[in-house]
Parts: structure tokens; sequence; C-alpha cells
């Protein structure tokens, strides 16, 4: 979005330069490197019959949503007589190319954006020897290490590599890059500590580096130092807690986005204890081994839209000023001793007893869709439209939703999905419909004979393509609890069914001694989050099948002798 506000001004300006000065041409070795640079991107449809600065046809497409296809040039050099490739924006066109080193042939080039494509290959450390002052990289295939090259763009102000396959360490030099203002690496394999250089970066506003393989403490300096920050993302980071004390000086920091932090348990940060945030709006901190109870003081933050404490170990008492907010909280898998609100009633198998109904066998869910009914078995109905914290309760089963995409800036999330590449024949009807959270999705069936059950969790991604494309490129990753112990880690539906749009079947045992079996999903921020688009990651599930075998293969061996008895007496 940021890119999008940064490129409206100079292509206007451009535009007005260009048709004052329509005589302005681009120099013929110009010309021939953004040839070349096209035949290493893939990009095939530029039109070289005309100057590629004359904004015509190839050269400057109407932009959607994700999709831009614009090459910007200034034309004010030698008396309006001359132009310059300043900017390439050539986004979501599925490129399949890699990153060409001769883009020093353009040497006014000051922007790259070559943001969804599917390009492979290394980021190439000619780059550095640029005037570069933004590049942004996002959702491709791009492997390798960061170049310390790149630490030779003294004027670089922003830095986009998410949803790549980029490993390796940062390099230290990277923090002489005193004018970086965005540095988003989230969704790599980059591994190692975070260098203390990067404490010299004080001009950062936006930080992320979630989903990754990071190792050490969150360095003091993130809040210390960097007194302009804005946006900080620490998903699923690899980093260890705890987490530092604030600056009270942080007056512009809007989001602080931490989870599944390793390390020692700990109290709830000093950070919020102290320091003056006037604008902070988002504050998640899931799973980061906080313990205690929540301090008052939190309550003084009265800015904060979106709060969610969730996955830690608090005690106490819930705050009044949480109970009594519209804003949107979540404090769920907490041990608060009162949550200040009525009990739960969950009907349990004793409690089915008591009224006199005989205990269940099987559950039959279609996440997401309506009922249904496949090979003679029927699948209940799961479309009830969750909210971001939700606990919705059928007849013997029930579901919970926790969390909300935050990086689509939606006002509200679509939990229930409908796909568009599968088709409700050929035995995918129950894939066709799926449940999405964006955090934490538990189900519950209840009133279950104690027993041991097969439990059937069917899956199939349908937000996500095959091919040679970028939305080809998501990886959704998340955990399974079966009655509370963890039976997958980093589940990967595509990798587990082979493709997108087909469909795989994770069978386990789970023993019922109590009448419940909780059925548990949980992002742990790994994975994409922006691919297709943002927003896009999460739990998910097509259908669960909940069945005793014991109860029905008895029924059936009764069956079976009876009939062998009747065979038997009729040839006699």
């Amino acid at each position: 979005m940021f890119i999008h506000r940064l490129l409206f001004v100079p292509v206007f300006i451009v535009c007005c330069l260009t048709t004052l000065t329509n005589e302005a041409t681009l120099p013929n070795d110009e010309v021939e490197a953004l040839r070349s640079i096209g035949k290493i991107l893939g990009k095939t449809k530029w039109n070289f019959s005309i100057d590629p600065c004359s904004r015509g046809n190839s050269w400057l497409d109407q932009p959607t949503r994700y999709y831009a296809n614009n090459i910007t040039c200034d034309c004010s050099f030698n008396n309006n007589t001359t132009c310059h490739v300043i900017h390439i924006l050539l986004t979501a066109q599925n490129l399949l190319g890699t990153l060409p080193p001769n883009l020093t042939s353009l040497p006014f080039l000051q922007k790259i954006d070559l943001t969804r494509n599917y390009l492979s290959g290394p980021i190439p450390p000619e780059w550095g020897s640029m005037r570069l002052v933004s590049i942004s990289l996002l959702g491709n295939r791009l492997t390798g290490s960061i170049s310390g090259e790149l630490a030779n763009l003294r004027n670089l102000t922003s830095l986009i590599l998410e949803n790549n396959d980029l490993f390796g360490t940062l390099p230290a030099a990277l923090g002489n890059l005193s004018k970086l203002e965005r540095l988003h690496l989230s969704s790599n394999k980059f591994t190692g500590e975070i260098p203390e250089v990067f404490a010299r970066l004080t001009s950062l506003k936006e930080f992320r580096i979630s989903n990754n393989n990071f190792t050490g403490q969150i360095l003091d300096f993130i809040f210390q130092n960097w007194t302009n920050l804005e946006h900080t993302y620490m998903e699923g980071s690899g980093l260890s807690g705890p987490i530092p004390s604030i600056n009270a000086t942080l007056e512009n920091l809007e989001y602080i986005i931490i989870s599944d932090l390793n390390g020692a348990e700990t109290s709830f940060p000093q950070l919020f204890i102290n320091a003056r945030l006037p604008k902070l709006d988002r504050l998640m901190l899931r799973n980061c081994n906080l313990i205690g109870e929540i301090p008052a003081s939190l309550g003084t933050f009265t800015t904060i839209k979106i709060l969610f404490l969730n996955r830690s170990n608090f005690t106490g008492s819930v705050p009044q000023w949480i109970l009594n907010t519209k804003e949107k909280m979540d404090l769920s898998y907490n041990n608060f001793n009162d949550t200040g609100e009525s009990s739960c009633q969950k009907r349990t198998c004793s409690q089915a007893l008591q009224e006199s109904i005989t205990p269940l066998h099987f559950v039959r869910i279609n996440c997401g869709g309506g009922e249904i009914t496949v090979n003679g078995i029927t699948y209940e109905a799961d479309n009830y439209q969750a909210g971001p914290s939700t606990f919705y309760q059928s007849t013997n089963w029930a579901f919970s939703s926790t969390g909300i995409f935050l990086s689509n800036n939606r006002p509200d999330d679509v939990l229930t999905l409908k796909s568009s590449i599968l088709s409700s024949n050929g035995g995918y009807e129950l894939y066709t419909d799926a449940r999405v959270s964006p955090s934490s999705l538990t189900y519950y069936a209840f009133c279950l004979a104690n027993a041991t059950y097969n439990v059937s969790l069917h899956f199939a991604e349908i937000q996500f393509t095959n091919g040679e494309t970028y939305s080809s490129l998501g990886k959704r990753m998340f955990d399974i609890y079966i009655l509370g112990e963890r039976v997958k880690q980093d589940f990967n539906i595509i990798e587990a069914a082979g493709g997108a749009g087909l469909s795989r079947v994770q069978r386990f045992n789970a023993n019922v001694t109590d009448g419940t079996l909780e059925i548990h999903f949980r992002w742990a921020g790994k994975g994409t989050t922006s691919i297709p688009e943002r927003g896009i990651d999460g739990p998910l599930i097509s259908g669960i099948s909940i069945f005793n075998p014991g109860r029905f293969s008895t029924s059936i061996d009764s069956y079976c002798l009876r009939l062998i008895a009747f065979i038997r007496k009729f040839k006699e």
C-alpha cells in the first residue's frame, strides 16, 4: 500500500513532463538496456517500435489492485530533450525469468518493483552500485543470501523481500543504511541473530521478520533506538523473549505484532508500564510465554483497537476495561481465575446421560458449508459466519475461532470459503467449502460414548493455485492437535495432497474418556501471508469425520452371523 502512495507523485509529474515535452526521447543505450532486461525478466510484450517514455501501449497499462505495468521516465534533462528511466513497475505479471544484473545499465533508475511474479535466482550484487531508493521483490521464488553489496545503496529507503526462499544470515553491513525506512524480510529462511549494528537503522519505520529461523533474543534497540518505528511484525520469527522495554519517546508506534517466542516464561513486558504510545492501534502478544496479571496500566492506552493476548499463562481477573470494551480483543487460552462472565456450559457425555440422551458414536461436519450427503453419509452444515472471537454451538458439536487477518485491513474477515477451482461433482463435494481462521480454530464433539475413535480430517487447498504463477507460491502451515496432543507440526496441505485443489485425508485415533473430543488447529506464524494477496494464512479445514469403529463393527459382525445362519437354513 505504501508503495502506491510513494509512486503517485513521480508518476503524475512525469506524465505532465512527457505531455509538455513530447519531443524528449530515451537514449539508445537505455532502450537497448530495457530490451535486454526484458528478456532476462521474461517480459515479452514491450513494444520497441515506440519510445519507452512515450507512455504508449505496452509501456503503460491501467493498473488494477495488484497488477501494474509501468516504465516511468524523467524527461527534464538537457532542456527537456532527454529522458531517463527512473522507475520500473512490473507487478502481478507472472514473469518467469531472473533478476537482471545489467539493471546497472539504467544509471538513473531509483525504484524497481517486481512484486508478485514467478522470478527465480539470487538478488544480483551488482545492484549495490546503483542509485536505487526502493527495491520491492515480494512474492517470487528468489533464493540465495542477501549480498553485503546492497549496503552500498546509501539512499535506500525501502527493501521489501517478503515471501521468497532467501536464506543465510543478514549482512551486518546493512546496518549502514541510515535512510532505510522499510525492511520487510518475512516468510523466508533467514537464520542467525539480528546484527547488533542494526541499532543504527534509526530511520526505520516498518520492520517485518515473521516466519523465519532467526536465533537469539529480541534486541533492546528495536524499541530503544528506532525512535521512528511505526509497525513491527515478529510472528514465528524464531527469536526468544523476553520482550524488551520500550522507549518512552516512540510516539509514532502503531502496530506491535509478536507471536510464538522461544525462551522462558516472563512477566508482562515493562514496555507498557511507563511508555507513552499515543498512536498504538494494534497490540498482539500471542504465545509469548507471558505470566502473571495483566497490568492495570495497559488500560491507559485508549487508542488500542485490536488487542490479542491469547495463548499465554495470564492469571488473576480479566480487567474490567477489557470486559467493557467494544473493540476487538482476545484473551483466550489463558489461566484467568475470573473472566467476569458466566461460565460456558459444555454438553458433556455425563450431562447427556443425565438428560437421558443416548451417547453418540459418530459426528460428521462439512466445515464452512451446508449439509451434504456423500456416498450415503451425511455431513452436518457448518456455515456460521464467525468473528474475531467466536464460540458457536450446534446440537452435539461446537467450534471456537479466534484472530483477525492483520494485514488485509478489511473491516470484517470472511471465514467460510467457496472454491472456484473445485466442482461439487466428481467426488469433491466435501472439498468445495472450507472454514479458515486467522489464528486458532477448535472443534468440539460432545456426548460421545467413551471409546477409541477414528478421526478423519479432510483438507483441500482452495486459495492457492498450481502452475507457474505467483498464486501458486503461497504456503499455508499450521499445527494440528487432538485431545491436546500435537499430532502435526507445520502441516502444509499442498505438500500433503500433492498440489492445490487436491484432497487429502489425515487419519488419527483418539481415545475419548469423558465424552468430549477436541480437535484444534493453530497458526504459529509460519507460511506466507501475502500470496496471492494479503490476509491469506491460518488453518483451513474442509470436513471432519469422527467415527467409533468398535460400535459399528460389532453391529456388522452380528448382521453377518445372522445372514450366514439364514443362508444355511435356506440351503437345508
